[in-house]
């Protein structure tokens, strides 16, 4: 009776944390329509993941301490790379994200890479079995929702796209799509490092790193070095400032 409580306990914690989570990443995506105002891509997503960097490495150093997550790392030291191939994962889809903002739109694009959860619930069943003695009910209830609420956006889309204003609307549909496989690929390595015993919170602390690294090396590479980046960054904050003056933000 009692593991049965804790199980209880322990599915609704997780669907609080699945509702706060999602709420959360919507927030998140506010500051993509910086791209209306001529920014780079690849430099909001830079800084979008350098935000995302400080709070993800600083909060699980502070609950837990770094002598907690090197004890982690030396009893499961292969899930680091797990952890690193997430945030390569995150990075690209969170760029991704931007550039389908910047070719259909913030209320589009958004429901299209939420495609994620239909991965990740093919890679759950397919790698991880899950869902294998569940009801029909349940299946009904998983997958027709997720199916339901694609579809709905997949057709949205493709009506937009007729009378988009933007001259690349196919491209954006693209990348949105595409960040919605990278995000629902991105949960394998959570899986894996979950069923494996590492604490989440030092699983999410080389996830900084790659996600990290990963942004550097396509913002440097596809803005041709350190001086055009920094050319970007300046551009932005006079910007900013300017936008800000404008409307008396003080």
């Amino acid at each position: 009776m009692t593991n049965r409580s804790r199980q209880r306990t322990l599915q609704s914690l997780g669907v609080f944390c699945g509702i706060a989570a999602a709420l959360w990443l919507a927030a998140a995506e506010a500051p993509t329509k910086l791209v209306t105002i001529s920014v780079s891509p690849l430099i909001i997503s830079f800084m979008m993941v350098l935000g995302a960097f400080i709070s993800r490495w600083s909060l699980p150093a502070l609950i837990r301490g770094t002598s907690d997550i090197g004890r982690d790392v030396r009893q499961t030291p292969h899930l680091v790379v797990w952890g690193i191939l997430a945030g390569c994962l995150w990075a690209v889809g969170n760029t991704l994200t931007i550039f389908g903002v910047r070719d259909i739109g913030l209320s589009i694009a958004f429901p299209l890479w939420n495609s994620n959860s239909l991965i990740g619930i093919a890679w759950g069943v397919l790698f991880f079995r899950e869902l294998r003695r569940a009801g029909w009910l349940r299946w009904v209830g998983v997958v027709g929702g997720s199916i339901v609420m694609f579809g709905g956006a997949l057709v949205l889309s493709l009506a937009s796209t007729a009378t988009n204003s933007s001259p690349h609307p196919l491209r954006g549909v693209a990348a949105a799509l595409g960040a919605g496989l990278m995000f629902g690929s991105m949960y394998i390595p959570y899986r894996k490092a979950y069923i494996s015993g590492m604490n989440p919170l030092s699983f999410v602390t080389f996830f900084t790193f790659g996600e990290m690294g990963t942004i550097t090396v396509l913002t440097l590479v596809f803005l041709g070095g350190v001086a055009p980046v920094w050319h970007e960054l300046v551009r932005l904050r006079e910007s900013s400032s300017g936008r800000c003056s404008a409307v008396s933000c003080g």
